[in-house]
């Protein structure tokens, strides 16, 4: 009878009546503040090939000022590993995609650090390795989530632009892992018998994947020449479909408003 009676104006009591009140006060700030969170993360998601698009031109411009340092290719190591970040940062909230390029992402980056701090040769190949078949699915994603997309922003032309300059780094890639396995697979006609760096490699890319042609660094072996012919056809192709896309999308949204 006493528990009943407890129970039964235990509910009235004030500690209880300010307990609610709390309550009723805390809640909504606390709904305030997820709501905010949320729409700060919604925020920094918005542009994320900006992030990446910005660590390329990096990569690119960046670089030629600091090739006459002792340390360019540890530099230029160190500037791919932003590259590699921002790329895997461009993913992330996509389910399963997000997974298996945490699953390629992380290796390549550490395998990249490792060779950065450790200096060792027996980490080039692997960290080439690692880091061709990372930037190939995330160039992959991005081409096609761009050329998916219902309509036109500024964050896709960042991506459609951070998915071409991404296309002549994996190349560059490519090529010095071919570099590395077949001595001799490039040559130079201006220095006969020269070294070629990462950055080397990154040049000759960009200069096939526009089809400009230079002519002082010549692919030698057959894969090298292989390679060459593959990126300038997609150096070609890719304009044209991302422009008729592009321009496809921009139709349809006048048509529908």
């Amino acid at each position: 009878m006493k528990s009943s009676v407890f129970a039964a104006y235990s509910d009235h009591w004030p500690c209880n009546t300010l307990a609610r009140g709390e309550d009723a006060v805390v809640e909504p700030i606390v709904s305030v503040a997820r709501e905010k969170v949320v729409k700060i993360r919604e925020r920094r998601r918005q542009h994320p090939y900006t992030a990446l698009l910005f660590s390329e031109l990096g990569l690119i411009l960046i670089y030629p000022f600091l090739a006459d340092t002792g340390y360019h290719e540890e530099l230029f190591r160190l500037l791919a590993l932003v590259v590699f970040s921002t790329a895997l940062y461009t993913l992330l909230g996509r389910g399963r995609v997000t997974t298996i390029a945490m699953i390629l992402g992380f290796p390549a980056i550490a395998t990249r650090i490792f060779h950065l701090v450790e200096h060792n040769d027996i980490l080039r190949l692997p960290d080439e390795i690692l880091g061709l078949v990372f930037l190939m699915y995330v160039t992959g994603v991005i081409v096609w989530s761009i050329l998916s997309k219902p309509s036109v922003t500024t964050d896709t032309l960042a991506g459609a632009v951070s998915a071409y300059l991404l296309v002549g780094i994996t190349f560059g890639v490519a090529y010095a892992i071919i570099g590395s396995l077949m001595p001799g697979a490039f040559r130079d006609t201006v220095e006969p018998g020269k070294h070629f760096n990462p950055a080397d490699f990154i040049f000759f890319s960009f200069v096939t994947l526009t089809t400009v042609g230079y002519g002082d660094i010549v692919p030698w072996a057959n894969y090298a020449r292989t390679l060459a012919i593959l990126e300038s056809v997609i150096g070609i192709m890719y304009p044209a479909l991302l422009i008729s896309r592009l321009v496809g999308m921009r139709l349809s949204k006048r048509e529908e408003s």
